[in-house]
């Protein structure tokens, strides 16, 4: 395992400058984006690591930019579980403190970035399921209280987005609700999902989770619906035919 991790990290070394540099044209979400949740969702340790060789690589000249901390917080979480997973008290501290200082200092850099508390918001709730017991709470408290300011500040424009957008966003709060033993904060969110996104994978996803006792599924704290329309390739097709 050992002789693998350092594979990967020379391989992420060898890559050319060329292949790290974002296109001008590209957001930060887009350019990294599949290669983290990669890592998160399938445990694709290679793609994983081109992610976080991009995002440094990126913010080495810009150390201040909100999203992109935002999005090395989301690939020091997945560290954290993979820690976890191996027993690794020590490394899952330092990653811990690591992550802390990833959330402060992207809201500082940005405190109107709502994409900040979207990725971090997630990342904590996502990664409760996997933390040790006596982190679980706070975390989901803390995943919870960051992605709730989402809807407040983006007001009525929330409203208007893809259901995927609302539906991740509502899902990961129902969940944190549950798991913090909030019933009525969960079944509220749920029954959002089943009116406003009827036709969509959320309002089934809605519908079967009003039949369990419990939300405490790997499966179900993760994404259920792709960013199709945002994926690297389509992104850089449209680009490329519109010049």
């Amino acid at each position: 395992m050992r002789k693998a991790l350092l594979g990967l990290f020379v391989w992420a070394l060898s890559l050319p400058a060329a292949d790290l540099a974002k296109p001008g044209k590209l957001t930060i979400h887009t350019w990294v984006r599949e290669d983290i949740f990669a890592g998160w969702m399938a445990k694709d340790a290679e793609a994983l690591a081109r992610g976080e060789k991009k995002l440094d690589f990126f913010l080495a000249s810009n150390p201040n930019h909100s999203s992109a901390l935002a999005w090395k917080h989301l690939a020091t979480q997945y560290h954290m579980r993979d820690a976890v997973a191996k027993g690794d008290q020590t490394r899952y501290a330092t990653l811990l403190a690591e992550s802390k200082s990833l959330q402060k200092k992207a809201i500082e850099a940005n405190p109107k970035d709502v994409a900040v508390y979207i990725i971090v918001g997630g990342g904590w709730i996502m990664n409760a399921f996997y933390a040790p017991q006596e982190d679980k709470l706070w975390m989901y408290r803390e995943g919870r209280d960051l992605l709730r300011q989402v809807p407040v500040m983006q007001g009525a424009a929330f409203e208007k987005l893809p259901p995927h957008m609302r539906g991740e966003t509502w899902s990961l709060l129902a969940y944190a609700s549950d798991r913090l033993g909030d019933r009525a904060a969960k079944d509220a969110l749920l029954e959002k999902m089943l009116t406003q996104l009827q036709g969509s994978p959320y309002e089934s996803r809605a519908k079967r989770w009003q039949t369990l006792p419990a939300l405490n599924s790997e499966t179900d704290n993760m994404c259920i619906t792709c960013h199709e329309p945002g994926r690297l390739k389509n992104v850089q097709a449209r680009l490329a035919a519109a010049q």
